[in-house]
């Protein structure tokens, strides 16, 4: 018999620990191979890990409701020497420096869409030329991504030999036991390195160093755009000293005073019978999605929607709808159809902000947002929404809210948003301000439908039920005069739903 350690297994791009959530079986019991074992609950996502191996169940070294990071020993099992052999190679590839070049990843990671990649919304091989000067981090404070996927195991070019190793070369086995060590000691650990397959290998072609760039994704995530200016900030470091020796003249004038000193936190406030409550992973996730999104300079526009013809189409259908499907006909799907009909109208507003340009994504892909209580909210996306019919959006957007309130979404669902749409209505707010998510250039929130006395063009009065529908954007990429162009796009489809929108 021998002792096999399952450690807490790399669960996404963004993932850096989990929480054991309930053990499946307890110390002392027969586990078949690919048995489910233990849950694990992240910031996104409760998952259920399986056995990689066949045994007993020999000791459980976290327990429930603790969390820890990645590579954390969660427990140790009795099993048949056979199977150890067959189970540690992955395993010992995952946790110890690689002694080649090359290292087999220990499972497929789902790979987000090509257009994620260069936007930086989503979740490898990867190059170890230490010899890359750093470039400057600027680009990493500007954009950021939305969403994150799984790493791959990265794989790193031979190291080209040093001096030393010259030297020595007159003793092949010394040298190439000082090569080993060497590329051992040295070569950094990118296991936890961040990036999708398409841009390790991006970084491999270019002959960079991944570990040394600053991933302005969520979690650190190295995108595409984070390579290329990396690369780009690498060629341009030549000329840096021709900008230094200006005079230093002009450079007083241009400086104008000592550089501003950033604002510190106010410490909080420590009262009688406070308590402290600790952060879930949802929450700090939710915080730190935050301050990366407020990077981005945020306006907002505000114009009012009148649905009532909606309204009545909506109780026209709905019956029909609710038979054939099952559910009722949100409006909802309709608030999404008209922001998938605008953004083909107004195409600057499915885009995403980097210092290399704007990147317009064809794909239409909504991110929903779902609140979850005090808990927190996530964002699965809606993927090539504009294909889908009003009945097609209605379909998703319950699938997903259904899957979220189960806590059984996957870190697909995550993956590839391009435009975001919060629906407050049903909360009662009548006008909010929301964020944009990183990595997306505009978000729209519909607010509750409300019965109002209006004065119509021919100076009657009546009551009709309007809407507020609010727009955050990111002014690096759009205007006012974009959003408003965005937001009269969508009132004037949703104005004039009828019969001739079809449900299906």
């Amino acid at each position: 018999m021998s002792v096999f350690e399952l450690k807490m297994p790399k669960l996404g791009e963004s993932v850096t620990e989990g929480t054991i959530g309930k053990w499946l079986k307890q110390p002392g019991e027969k586990v078949n191979k690919y048995e489910l074992l233990v849950e694990v609950q992240t910031d996104k996502v409760n998952t259920e890990i399986p056995s990689p191996v066949a045994g007993t169940l020999k000791e459980v070294k976290v327990e429930e409701g603790q969390t820890v990071p990645i590579g954390t020993l969660l427990a140790t099992f009795e099993t048949a020497d056979g199977d150890v052999a067959a189970a540690s190679p992955a395993a010992s590839q995952r946790q110890a420096p690689p002694a080649s070049p090359q290292v087999a990843p220990s499972r497929p990671q789902p790979t987000p869409p090509q257009a994620n990649d260069a936007a930086a919304p989503a979740p490898s091989s990867s190059a170890a030329s230490m010899s890359q000067p750093r470039p400057p981090s600027s680009a990493s404070a500007a954009s950021a991504p939305s969403v994150s996927s799984s790493a791959m195991p990265a794989s790193a070019p031979p190291r080209q030999p040093s001096a030393s190793s010259s030297m020595s070369s007159s003793s092949p086995s010394a040298s190439a036991s000082a090569s080993s060590s060497t590329a051992t000691a040295e070569r950094p650990d990118l296991s936890d390195v961040r990036a999708t397959p398409a841009v390790r290998k991006l970084a491999v072609e270019n002959g960079v160093d991944i570990s040394q760039i600053d991933g302005t994704g969520l979690g650190g995530r190295v995108s595409k755009k984070d390579v290329e200016d990396y690369i780009a900030s690498a060629q341009a470091a030549p000329a840096a000293p021709s900008q230094a020796a200006r005079p230093a003249a002009a450079s007083q004038v241009v400086s104008g005073g000592p550089a501003p000193i950033g604002a510190r936190p106010a410490p909080a406030m420590s009262l009688a019978g406070d308590e402290l409550v600790p952060l879930t992973q949802m929450r700090r996730a939710i915080a730190n999605n935050m301050v990366q999104a407020w990077a981005a300079p945020h306006a907002h526009a505000v114009m009012e929607i009148d649905m009532t013809a909606l309204m009545k189409y909506r109780e026209k259908v709905r019956g029909d709808f609710q038979a054939r499907e099952g559910f009722d006909l949100s409006p909802a799907a309709f608030i999404c159809k008209a922001a998938v009909e605008a953004l083909r109208t107004v195409p600057l507003v499915n885009s995403s902000f980097t210092d290399q340009g704007v990147i317009a994504h064809k794909e239409i892909n909504l991110g929903y947002a779902v609140a979850l209580g005090e808990e927190g909210l996530v964002v699965p996306v809606i993927r090539d929404a504009d294909g889908k019919s009003l009945a097609g959006l209605m379909r998703a957007i319950r699938d997903v809210v259904d899957r979220a309130k189960a806590r059984r979404l996957t870190f697909d669902d995550f993956y590839g948003g391009t435009f975001t749409v919060n629906n407050t209505g049903p909360l009662g707010t009548i006008i909010s301000s929301p964020i944009v998510p990183p990595g997306q250039a505009a978000i729209i929130s519909s607010e509750t439908i409300v019965k109002r006395l209006i004065v119509t063009d021919d100076d009657a009065i009546a009551i009709r039920q309007r809407m507020n529908l609010v727009i955050g954007f990111d002014h690096r990429v759009i205007d006012g005069a974009t959003a408003a162009r965005f937001l009269q796009t969508m009132r004037d489809w949703l104005e004039t739903v009828g019969p001739t929108v079809p449900v299906y």
